[in-house]
C-alpha cells in the first residue's frame, strides 16, 4: 500500500542468535517485507540509544529517498524518543563509579529529593525532567556531575524526517493472557538451548539480561524448575510491560490505538499515515 519497510526499535531484537527469546519476526515475515536492524549485532556487544538513533536515521533516510515509507516498530521507548528528538543524547559516556553512587543515592532518597539536587547542580537539565521521573533525574545528575566532555549527537540530526508516533494499547487482562501464552511458547520453542548457546559464546553478554534468558539459564543450571522459570519470566514481563506503558504515557500528543481488533487498528494506522505523512 505504501511500499513500507520495517525498522526495528527493540533493544534486544538487534542481537544475532536470539530470535526465540526476543520475539523476532518469523522468517516468512522477514522475507515478505524488507526489515532493518534485526539480528545484526553480536550478543557480547552493547548497543546504545545514541547509536540506534544514528543507525535508524540513516536507514530511514535511505528508505525515504527510495520513495518508500519507513515503519519503525518496537517497544523500547528510549530508542524511539532518541530517534524522534524527544530525548537529548548529548550526555557523557557512563562513569561506572559515578553511576554506582547515584544508584545508592536513589535507593535512599525519593525522586523529588534527587530532582531538587539536580535543580541545584544543573537547573536547565532539571527543567527537562519531572520531579517523579527517576530515570531522567539520574541520567541528568550523571551528566551534570561528570567531568567528561560528551560526544555530542547533533540535535538536528533527524530534523529533516517527519515522524508520527503511535501507541498500541490492549486491555490489561488481554495483555496478561498474551504474555503468558508467549512465554510458554518461548520455552517450548527452545529458549533454554538458545540461552545456553549465547552464554557459551559470550558468558558475560549484556544481551543475556533480556527477559527469559536468566530464567532459562537457571533452569539449565538446576536452580529452578521449568514451572518456576516460566512463572518468573511471566512476572518479569508483566512488570516490564507496566514500565513501558508508563514511559509511553509520558509522551505527549501520541495517538493511542486499540490493538484488540487488528483490522481496525491497521485501518487507523493507515489513515494516520495518509493524513500526516503521505503528500496529497
Amino acid at each position: 500500500m505504501f511500499g513500507g519497510e520495517i525498522v526495528n526499535a527493540d533493544s534486544r531484537q538487534v542481537y544475532r542468535g536470539m530470535s526465540i527469546g526476543t520475539g523476532m519476526p518469523p522468517h516468512d515475515s522477514l522475507k515478505r517485507v524488507p526489515h532493518h536492524l534485526y539480528g545484526f549485532l553480536d550478543p557480547s556487544q552493547r548497543y546504545s540509544a545514541a547509536r540506534f538513533a544514528a543507525d535508524a536515521a540513516r536507514i530511514t533516510r535511505d528508505i525515504c529517498m527510495r520513495g518508500k515509507l519507513a515503519i519503525i516498530v518496537g517497544g523500547t521507548g528510549f530508542y524511539i524518543e532518541a530517534l524522534t528528538g524527544r530525548m537529548p543524547l548529548d550526555r557523557p559516556p557512563p562513569d561506572e563509579a559515578l553511576r554506582a553512587r547515584l544508584r545508592l543515592e536513589s535507593s535512599v532518597h525519593p525522586p523529588k529529593f534527587l530532582w531538587d539536587w539536580l535543580r541545584v547542580k544543573a537547573p536547565s537539565i532539571a527543567a527537562g525532567a519531572r520531579p517523579s521521573d527517576s530515570y531522567r533525574i539520574l541520567r541528568g545528575l550523571e551528566r551534570a556531575m561528570s567531568d567528561v566532555l560528551p560526544d555530542r549527537l547533533e540535535r538536528d540530526a533527524c530534523s529533516d524526517i517527519r515522524f508520527v508516533v503511535v501507541r498500541m494499547s490492549l486491555p490489561r487482562e488481554e495483555l496478561r493472557r498474551r504474555i503468558a501464552l508467549r512465554v510458554h511458547e518461548m520455552f517450548r520453542a527452545g529458549l533454554m538451548q538458545e540461552a545456553r548457546t549465547v552464554r557459551a559464546g559470550a558468558p558475560g553478554a549484556p544481551a543475556l539480561s533480556g527477559l527469559g534468558y536468566t530464567e532459562a539459564l537457571a533452569l539449565w543450571d538446576g536452580c529452578a524448575t521449568e514451572q518456576e522459570a516460566i512463572r518468573r519470566t511471566i512476572a518479569r514481563t508483566e512488570q516490564y510491560s507496566k514500565r513501558q506503558e508508563t514511559w509511553f504515557r509520558h509522551m505527549r500528543d501520541v495517538p493511542i490505538i486499540d490493538a484488540l481488533d487488528e483490522e481496525r487498528a491497521t485501518a487507523s494506522i493507515v489513515a494516520l499515515a495518509r493524513e500526516r505523512l503521505v503528500p496529497a
